[in-house]
């Protein structure tokens, strides 16, 4: 028989499957790490939809650029570096942290964000949704959404906004534009973004509020018409990384078409479709850190659910060593039903909520073995079947029936597609 090897924590787990079981292993495209200073030279002399950085940046003098926070590496320790060297010293420049609703950051975590050099070169600061004495309304969407920003942005003449580009849950993906809304919004702006991921006009989250999806999907399209309300001019940096933090691609220039380009590149090589759904799914988050807790672990649920059939069976791998990644996350369970629960998270201020709701959607379309170190008490309230050996949750399935198993290894990084072929079409 054959012997699969997965990531669980720091660990490797291996096992067999049954012989019955017809095994696909689906993996993303490899793509090779850039040099990096030569690749950010490239780019940002031939960005996307826009001129190269040196003649945008010949009319002006004041230049904000929004980095994001602790929470989300975008190697801009890497970057900034040689952007300020190469384009930025003649410029009065100033860095807002991207913070959302996050909290403060330590001047040694501000540091470890952009690099001792820049830190100590540069003027910088968080973002505080609260502080309504330096927050400002840019106006309001065709929704009735207040956009409410960070003043810095009415101070700067011009604004270069930075991220990494990776899948999202609800965005579809996240990136540069993600820096802006939530990053430097006010607080009520925060929450109305969020909101956009539920249907208008009836119960449930919009069909197009996922993973890969930017054409419809609703909080994507609210962001962007905010970001058309700001009359500051933008450069985009969006960076694509692996885990250990190299290089694999950047995509710099107009904000929308720069980031659209690079979802399009990031769903080729991250994005699969396998020829038929299968009737059982096994996912690794992919080891420590992503599957550090439940929180972390959920995305690889959620870019699995597109391998499995109606009521079929995802197995996950997620180790959790810190539990579930909030200490009220488990109260979102309490609701009788998913109904009940939805007209909170709706008006709810933190993304676990959202997160909570995903997975008992998830956990009433398939069964959802859950292989980790979290108590079974715990792991039955989120309405998923505990396992403690690879052994045992297959053990749950029918061993000797003829199925299709899709087998994906790093199902943090790895979106299997139902139907969404181009990003933007």
């Amino acid at each position: 028989m054959t012997v699969y090897n997965l990531n669980y924590g720091s660990e490797a787990i291996s096992f067999e499957l049954p012989d019955k079981w017809r095994v696909n292993i689906l993996k993303p495209v490899d793509p090779p790490p850039l040099p990096l200073r030569e690749a950010l030279q490239e780019s940002l002399s031939n960005p996307i939809g826009e001129r190269p950085l040196k003649d945008w940046l010949k009319n002006f003098k004041n230049i904000l650029i929004i980095v994001p926070d602790i929470t989300r590496y975008s190697g801009m320790d890497q970057v900034l570096p040689v952007l300020y060297e190469g384009f930025l010293k003649d410029h009065h420049v100033e860095i807002i942290f991207a913070l959302g609703n996050h909290r403060k950051q330590t001047p040694e975590e501000q540091k470890s964000i952009i690099s001792e050099t820049i830190f100590e070169t540069v003027s910088c600061f968080d973002h505080d949704c609260f502080d309504t004495q330096n927050l400002t309304s840019f106006g309001y969407t065709s929704t009735g959404l207040e956009v409410v920003l960070n003043s810095s942005l009415t101070r700067a003449d011009a604004v270069i906004v930075t991220g990494s580009i990776n899948f999202h849950y609800l965005a579809g993906f996240g990136g540069g534009r993600k820096s802006i809304f939530p990053g430097i919004s006010g607080y009520e702006t925060i929450l109305g973004i969020h909101g956009k991921v539920f249907n208008k006009d009836k119960p449930g989250k919009h069909p197009c509020a996922r993973s890969g999806v930017l054409k419809g999907n609703p909080m994507h399209e609210e962001i962007m018409e905010g970001i058309s309300l700001i009359k500051t001019p933008m450069f985009l940096i969006n960076t694509v990384l692996d885990d250990r933090h190299n290089l694999l691609n950047i995509f710099s220039g107009h904000v929308r078409e720069a980031h659209e380009s690079g979802c399009e590149w990031f769903m080729e090589h991250f994005g699969c479709t396998p020829e038929e759904k299968g009737d059982i799914a096994i996912v690794s988050a992919g080891g420590f850190p992503k599957d550090i807790n439940f929180i972390q672990a959920h995305k690889a649920i959620e870019h699995a659910m597109g391998a499995v059939k109606d009521k079929g069976t995802v197995i996950v791998a997620g180790k959790c060593e810190d539990g579930l990644g909030n200490a009220d996350f488990l109260k979102w369970f309490n609701y009788a039903s998913l109904e009940e629960m939805e007209g909170d998270v709706r008006k709810a201020d933190k993304v676990y909520a959202q997160t909570a709701y995903a997975t008992r959607l998830k956990a009433e379309r398939c069964r959802i073995i859950l292989l980790s170190e979290l108590d079974g008490e715990t792991v039955r309230k989120m309405g998923l079947v505990p396992a403690k050996t690879m052994e045992d949750a297959v053990a749950l399935i029918d061993t000797n029936t003829d199925l299709v198993c899709h087998l994906i290894p790093m199902g943090s990084n790895t979106l299997v597609c139902e139907d969404v072929k181009n990003t933007s079409e």
